[in-house]
């Protein structure tokens, strides 16, 4: 040990020294094989005064004062101090280690890596979290009902068995019984002549019988290498019934895991009260491979189950699962008879939507939410798989496209690396609908063109389930916000995705309750509210915000905006994290909602900005050929308030928004106040012109033509529909635009509107 170590060994064994409850401290001794030193410290126990006459507690045998051993390995303090207890301490405890050291028990002083322990709490902190395990051990409160029954400590064990808790706890009945499940699982054969068991129970319950039995045991070597082999045999999971008074049998004794042989597993299963039940499975697992030719080993998992006084921790669960491994030969299955070794297993928990959830910190849910992506691209799928990893990936994938290799650069999925990548080379719903059955979530991959799906109501109805959480669009398309929005028949609420100026800016819109404001509604709201931020203004409409074609193979190309995939992962994340709030908590139940997210300056870091949109109110169509005025609350309010000042004469102004000819809607966003050389009257307005059209060309090129001029509007004093005057303007405007004109006449009854097409047509709609 060098200088520098023994000094700060100097100032441990001095702060042990001083620590409260510290009576002795042996001398240090100094293990010449491996450099750790031995210290063995008196601890005083804080009995109770009844106690202290006999010098130990009646309930655990932890005695007046405790000695423990204290290594400090040679490179400690980069590696942590260990410690261990007496030889005869009672091990049938909780939050004891499964191992020994020197033929002592360990205790569990920490639920975590110890070394993280020592770095953040110090020897002061070591020292106070094992004097607090010595009180609460002697005064048998290791174990806290209220926090639940700790499991048997499995997790540092060399085996592991993957199964489905919940799957597993509702195989066990009232009566005692047992189950055969099917067990995978490889094999590990390290070269100190050790070897490993990782196994999957599935959720598979076999009905044995001598006709099959052998079939279900099978090893063979991976590749001709001895060393790895992946095999089939059985799982059988064992659980106690109940006493003779009707009473389930329950193991309210804590035992840590001392299992190593067959004759041990059929005491612990005396135990827990399932002994009968555990011979009777073996007996009947012999019986069945008795007529069968020598073979084996094979690796078999036994799952003995413990039912607790209360719930396990982290679970609501009273029943504990302890799982073994063990090697069997057919058809004699233990080949040395009790003495054949047995091995205690760790457990994990399978893939499931339920132990993402809890692993997320949500409450799982029996019945997922149902929910549509649009979009398995490189956003879509960031998207579906950070949902996915909650529990609550979508159901339902609908892209027409199909993977390229360049789509590597920036997608969720990885490509193989197989000849020709061919495999990568498929539909991305396919292939992100794989990655999602992964992860153990069911979803259904759509291949067809959008336009073509929403016309068939039969592929609709696949594709838009009735209870549908949500449609999530992130295809940045606008033909397949305009197929959504025109759907009249779809009542999911849809979230739209997207981002703009190279990844510098995303954008997130929600639609209301009733599809009311609707996604097309809050893309032309985002409009305006990017022209009324000049930083995101900049952004949004910069002349480099345009797609770009980037060579993706000689003669090939694909339309895209550059950024890195870790750019578009930031953006990614947020959205995840909005969606998977909602799903929690529910979408807006009164506006639709509009985040716009920016990524800061150094690129490291998000703000997002969260606006909430009131409903449109639409102006039907009552002739003519249908088309739909939506106007903004924006620019009602303006309208109303406008009218609300001049009371006694008409009044008007600009309309400004969008026209969607396609779907032969108007979305009137804002309006433009009238110039001041307007005429107002008691019959009527008339629109001035001082100053309108530099005004309007700076409006539409400082939003880079993203809102324009739609039309007019003006007020009327009395209830009626538009005049011949105001009919003779609309047609000799429209003879004047390429694009059909809006005009809109406020009354006391509300907003009534004429589209003046390019034939000189006027359809009223009110």
């Amino acid at each position: 040990m060098g200088a520098k170590s023994g000094e700060v060994l100097t100032r441990a064994l001095t702060l042990i020294s001083n620590h409260p409850l510290v009576s002795d401290v042996g001398a240090p001794v100094l293990c010449h094989a491996n450099g750790t030193t031995i210290v063995d410290v008196s601890f005083d126990i804080n009995l109770p005064n009844e106690w202290r006459r006999r010098g130990e507690s009646p309930h655990t045998g932890v005695r007046l004062q405790e000695v423990a051993r204290i290594f400090f390995p040679a490179e400690f303090p980069f590696y942590p101090p260990t410690l261990s207890l007496r030889a005869d301490f009672n091990r049938n405890l909780p939050h004891m280690q499964p191992w020994l050291i020197d033929g002592c028990p360990v205790p569990c002083i920490y639920d975590g890596d110890p070394a993280e322990l020592f770095l953040k709490e110090g020897m002061a902190g070591f020292l106070n979290r094992f004097a607090t395990w010595l009180d609460r051990a002697a005064m048998g409160k290791l174990i806290d009902p209220e926090q639940g029954w700790e499991p048997v400590r499995r997790d540092s064990l060399n085996d592991s068995i993957v199964a489905d808790a919940q799957f597993l706890d509702g195989l066990v009945k009232r009566n005692g019984g047992y189950r055969f499940l099917i067990f995978n699982y490889v094999r590990i054969r390290n070269s100190d002549g050790t070897e490993q068991i990782h196994g999957h129970v599935l959720e598979e319950v076999i009905k044995l019988n001598p006709k099959v039995a052998a079939s279900f045991f099978v090893e063979k070597a991976t590749n001709g290498n001895d060393q790895l082999s992946w095999g089939k045999a059985l799982a059988m999971i064992v659980w106690p019934g109940k006493h003779p008074s009707g009473q389930p049998i329950i193991c309210d004794t804590y035992l840590p895991e001392t299992v190593y042989n067959v004759n041990c597993l059929m005491k612990r299963s005396k135990i827990y009260g399932c002994a009968n039940e555990l011979k009777t499975g073996i007996n009947r697992l012999n019986t069945c491979l008795s007529g069968y030719n020598n073979a084996g080993p094979f690796a078999m998992a036994v799952i003995l189950v413990a039912r607790r006084p209360y719930h396990l921790i982290g679970n609501n669960s009273t029943v504990e699962l302890c799982p073994y491994v063990m090697n069997v030969i057919v058809p004699q299955l233990l080949p040395d008879g009790g003495t054949t070794v047995v091995r205690p297993a760790a457990h994990h928990h399978t893939m499931s939507r339920t132990h993402f959830a809890q692993i997320s910190g949500r409450t799982a849910t029996t019945s997922p939410l149902q929910w549509t992506l649009i979009g398995a691209g490189s956003l879509g799928s960031k998207i579906a798989l950070h949902l996915a990893r909650t529990g609550s990936g979508p159901t339902v994938v609908v892209d027409k496209s199909v993977m390229s290799p360049h789509n590597a650069a920036r997608h969720a999925l990885v490509p193989t690396p197989d000849h020709l990548q061919i495999s990568w080379t498929r539909p991305k719903a396919q292939l992100l609908s794989e990655a999602l059955r992964g992860l153990n979530q069911d979803s259904t991959s759509i291949t067809y063109d959008m336009i073509d799906m929403l016309a068939s109501q039969d592929t609709a109805q696949g594709a838009f389930p009735k209870q549908s959480w949500a449609i999530v669009n992130t295809t940045a398309s606008l033909v397949v916000r305009e197929a959504l929005t025109g759907c009249e028949r779809m009542r999911s609420r849809v979230v739209e995705a997207s981002l703009f100026s190279g990844g510098r800016v995303g954008v997130l819109t929600v639609e209301g309750p009733v599809r009311n404001p609707n996604s097309a509604d809050l893309a032309a709201e985002f409009y305006a509210l990017a022209g009324e931020d000049p930083e995101l203004t900049a952004m949004v409409f910069a002349n480099d915000d345009s797609l770009e074609r980037r060579t993706i193979g000689q003669g090939c190309g694909s339309m895209t905006m550059p950024m890195s995939d870790g750019r578009l992962s930031l953006f990614a994340a947020g959205m995840s994290e909005y969606l998977y709030a909602k799903q929690r908590d529910g979408l807006p139940n009164d506006t639709g909602e509009i985040l716009i997210g920016r990524l800061s300056e150094d690129g490291l870091g998000m703000k997002w900005r969260h606006c909430r949109i009131g409903p449109t109110t639409v102006v039907n169509t009552i002739n003519g050929e249908p088309w739909s005025i939506r106007i903004h609350k924006r620019a009602a309010d303006k309208m109303n308030q406008d009218a609300a000042r001049w009371t006694d004469v008409e009044t008007g102004g600009v309309l400004i928004g969008r026209l969607s000819q396609t779907a032969r809607v108007a979305h009137v966003v804002d309006v433009l106040e009238s110039p001041e050389d307007s005429f107002r009257s008691s019959e009527e307005f008339i629109l001035g012109t001082k100053g309108l059209k530099p005004q309007l060309e700076r409006f539409t090129e400082h939003q880079d033509c993203s809102l324009y001029c739609l039309g007019t509007w003006h007020t009327h004093l009395y209830q009626s529909g538009p005049s011949a005057v105001d009919q003779a303007m609309a047609c000799a405007v429209s003879v004047a635009r390429m694009i059909p004109s809006i005009f809109l006449i406020l009354d006391p009854s509300g907003f009534h509107g004429f589209v003046a097409s390019m034939d000189g047509g006027v359809e009223e709609q009110n």
